[in-house]
């Protein structure tokens, strides 16, 4: 179902997170730039990034094949974590679910909402963390069975390390892991109701040393555990509301979706509650209580215990930390395997033997079907951005990103259109500015270009590329004094970048600056030792300078990169103003084969010959 969307391309975050993150560019030296022990940073995730970039560099069909393989794995093993917890059911109903472990496997693995979680790159932390999850969880269910283990020294010291392993990868690959104690306290209890607390008092402590150490590591790194480095929106946002929105996203969102996956959305628009008494996220807590007391009172101890699941881990992501977006489809992928779980057993309990198997093939053809309607949504950026837009027509951000995809294909007036909405929805967002600067820029409109640019960052933006163009377009215009300070910035905030310096030395070149120019050109090729322009640009300035041998060293250099037109163009020059007109022909001669049209080369490629045939006096 999954595989029709191995080609899939990068999609939104994707391309910070992946296409331009200079931190997975060179996994030999991924220790040095990330650290994995840098688990704030996400640094396990960051690592199998790098892994992907290192085996097929920005080709998506590695990428996608990772994410699905993961999800086919956590398909597995919740197979066999849903068998080993099935003995905590009530006897009388225990037969059955002797089929639970297969039906909660298969609706999870082909549960339309998962497609997001699985298909966008980016959400691979959201798959990659519940595995972790999960082997912590089942090894611990299964050393909770063993007999003797604490008399067998290899399963009592193999079991608790590897869970301890398992936690600190989750922990660097998603912060949600945290969770994780709390389930496993709600399991010693399920699974010992009589037992007195204070017999249960060695096991809590054992169990949220990880977590307590982990939280105070995170305070003294942070100064506030629960502020997101990554997500300025964490302050930004009012607390109360969020968590008041969050009931609403829930029971609204994310309940709903997971029974129905229909109409997903790669980005819903929802709004944060006015307030105390805004009726929806009311209605929403109120669904939620009737719901809660429903569960509460049925027999099933396992959909006691999967309501717990669903409710402890949508905890971080939908409590009282604010985040960017307010609902997202792969969040889910974690507490969806409580609910997935109640489906199963609510279709086990009601069906009658006879009908299960008919009924549960149905059902799964039916989640199949649209689980492979909406990966192909996700088969390029404007499908899916057309699609959201059509659900989310408000949303500011979909129109901007649905331009940004039309931009990408070179159709200029839809992008122009998509992007015009974006700014009429919300007029001070620099996003749409800066995508009709680059519209501008392509009609080499320069002047309009700039002031796209320059509103751009009047509006707030601090994104490097914005510098980078508001500097560019200065250059274009002839006013290279003016764009340096837009370079400097630009490169201040995206260091890495080879096309940043690469401009600045141009800008120096053509103020005459050249030891500036020839070092911004230097840093370009530290970044970029194939970069053609830099070293070609470097005999450039060796020529302006009448230091002729090096110039000559430089093109030939870049000839060895690339046989441009220009560098043949430049060494042919180089060659008639040293006088050294036998070795001036052969690029002439280039230069004429690759551009036949080449009036100057064709005149001086005749002069050049018939100097040749002058007698040297």
């Amino acid at each position: 179902m999954f595989f029709a969307t191995v080609h899939s391309p990068f999609l939104y975050d994707d391309f910070h997170a992946i296409e331009d993150n200079p931190y997975i560019k060179d996994l030999s030296n991924f220790q040095n730039l990330v650290g994995i022990q840098n688990i704030f940073n996400r640094s396990v995730l960051l690592l199998t990034f790098a892994i992907n970039n290192a085996v097929g560099q920005v080709d998506t069909f590695g990428y996608h094949l990772v994410n699905i393989t993961l999800h086919l794995c956590v398909g597995v093993v919740l197979y066999f974590l849903t068998s080993q917890i099935l003995s905590l059911e009530n006897l009388t109903i225990q037969p059955k679910f002797k089929n639970l472990p297969l039906v909660v496997s298969l609706i999870h693995l082909i549960n339309p909402i998962n497609v997001q979680a699985v298909t966008y790159i980016s959400s691979r932390s959201s798959v990659l963390v519940t595995l972790f999850y999960l082997l912590s969880f089942y090894l611990l269910v299964r050393y909770r069975k063993i007999n003797d283990r604490f008399i067998n020294k290899w399963v009592f010291l193999f079991y608790p390390l590897t869970i301890l392993v398992l936690f600190i990868l989750g922990l660097g690959t998603k912060e949600i892991i945290v969770t994780l104690p709390i389930i496993v306290v709600l399991y010693l209890w399920i699974e010992s109701p009589k037992k007195k607390f204070q017999k249960f008092l060695p096991e809590l402590v054992v169990i949220f040393i990880p977590l307590i150490i982990y939280l105070l590591y995170r305070y003294i790194e942070y100064g506030n555990i629960l502020i997101i480095r990554t997500d300025p929106y964490s302050h930004l946002i009012d607390r109360g509301l969020y968590f008041l929105t969050q009931i609403k996203v829930v029971v609204s969102y994310y309940l709903v979706k997971l029974f129905f996956p229909i109409n997903l959305n790669f980005e819903p628009h929802i709004t944060l509650v006015s307030g105390a008494h805004d009726w929806k996220w009311i209605f929403a807590l109120m669904t939620g209580i009737s719901l809660t007391s429903g569960i509460i009172f049925q027999k099933s101890v396992l959909l006691k215990g999967a309501f717990l699941w669903a409710l402890v881990t949508i905890i971080p992501t939908s409590s009282i930390i604010p985040l960017k977006q307010f609902a997202t489809e792969h969040r889910i992928y974690l507490p969806g395997i409580g609910i997935n779980m109640g489906i199963g057993i609510l279709f086990l309990r009601v069906s009658s033997y006879r009908l299960i198997q008919p009924i549960l093939v149905i059902f799964l053809i039916i989640f199949g079907f649209l689980t492979i309607n909406r990966s192909l949504d996700y088969r390029s950026e404007i499908k899916i951005w057309e699609d959201t837009a059509k659900k989310s027509p408000y949303k500011a951000m979909v129109h901007n990103n649905l331009g940004t995809a039309y931009l990408s294909k070179k159709r200029l007036k839809e992008a122009q259109k998509s992007f015009e909405v974006s700014s009429a929805i919300f007029p001070s967002s620099p996003e749409p500015y800066i995508n009709m600067g680059h519209i501008n820029a392509r009609n080499k409109e320069w002047s309009k270009a700039k002031l796209k640019f320059d509103l751009a960052l009047k509006l707030g933006s601090n994104r490097s590329q914005v510098f980078y163009h508001s500097g560019l377009m200065r250059l274009k215009l002839n006013k290279p004094e003016e764009s340096i300070p837009f370079f400097l910035e630009a490169i201040k905030i995206k260091n890495h970048r080879p096309i940043y310096h690469h401009e600045l030395g141009n800008a120096f070149r053509k103020l005459k600056k050249n030891d500036l120019a020839l070092k911004a050109y230097k840093k370009v090729l530290e970044l970029d030792r194939t970069h053609i322009e830099a070293q070609n640009n470097i005999g450039v300035v060796f020529w302006n300078l009448k230091l002729l041998n090096q110039a000559e060293t430089a093109f030939k250099k870049a000839l060895g990169m690339e046989g441009k037109v220009t560098i043949h163009n430049n060494l042919a020059n180089l060659y008639i103003a040293q006088k050294r007109f036998s070795k001036a022909i052969p690029h002439l001669k280039t230069v004429i084969k690759k551009t036949p049209n080449n009036i100057r080369a064709r005149n001086l490629l005749s002069i050049v010959e018939v100097i040749q045939t002058i007698p040297n006096k």
